[in-house]
């Protein structure tokens, strides 16, 4: 009681109470923006990568013109790495689709255009950053005879009909968060020589992996933001109580001086 009395009186008082109001102020102000300033960051971090790649390894013979090929049966690496396209610790499903004239005006729009019969043989999760790697996915040219194929089947994956890679998180629904690989063609069985090189298609994350043309548009994944941390709350806890104190030694100072 006796300090706040020495406090309160005086001809300085009312300068002690105006530094307690102008700290408290202070104190609310700088929570405030840092609150802000956590939001925002923990958006850019929810959002990942402003760009993403996918890769089909090794590249097709002929990867140099518009459409390079890959043999019946050929064994290649598929993988993206960091983005924001697919949610952390999702399963994707890597299938062939038909792609008439390797173009962005025909890409496959439902699973009626896909053989599910050329979905990878074991399970492809995507790591907390977005990425994944299928090391050991085939490709067949469609209607495949190994699969059990018809010859009347679609689609059709061949040396003259163009097809690209779907790689999403639900085929049976084309509007959940997808990608597609560089169109290519498939040969009948033969010996390909493999090139060292990667074909590798870079993206946003809100396109379409298609390298014929970045129009089409993928829905992002994005992480919730759950909050400002502990401390800035207590910082404006504090600053709050410095405000109520000050406002109560300006009526007592108020009192006093009258």
């Amino acid at each position: 009681m006796g300090i706040l009395t020495q406090f309160t009186r005086g001809p300085r008082a009312a300068m002690r109470a105006s530094i307690v109001s102008g700290l408290s102020v202070g104190l609310i102000f700088c929570a405030v923006t840092l609150g802000i300033a956590g939001a925002g960051a923990s958006a850019a971090s929810a959002s990942g990568s402003a760009s993403a790649s996918i890769s089909i390894t090794p590249a097709p013979t002929g990867a140099s013109s518009k459409v390079g090929s890959y043999a019946d049966g050929q064994t290649v690496a598929v993988a993206a790495g960091p983005n924001s396209v697919f949610a952390p610790h999702s399963r994707v499903v890597i299938l062939e689709c038909a792609d008439p004239g390797g173009d962005a005006a025909h890409l496959p729009t439902s699973l009626m255009s896909c053989d599910e019969n050329t979905v990878q043989g074991d399970t492809t999760l995507v790591k907390a950053d977005g990425s994944f790697t299928e090391p050991k996915y085939t490709m067949f040219a469609l209607p495949s005879k190994t699969l059990g194929e018809q010859s009347n089947w679609h689609p059709i994956c061949s040396v003259s009909s163009a097809c690209v890679l779907f790689v999403g998180e639900d085929q049976n629904d084309f509007t959940k968060p997808k990608a597609f690989s560089r169109a290519f063609f498939v040969m009948g069985a033969g010996p390909v020589t493999p090139t060292p090189s990667t074909s590798t298609q870079v993206v946003s994350p809100a396109v379409s992996l298609s390298s014929a043309s970045p129009a089409v548009t993928l829905p992002a994944a994005t992480l919730a933001y759950t909050g400002p941390p502990v401390w800035i709350v207590v910082l404006a806890a504090l600053g709050l109580s410095m405000m109520v104190v000050s406002m109560g030694l300006r009526r007592v100072i108020g009192r006093k001086s009258s």
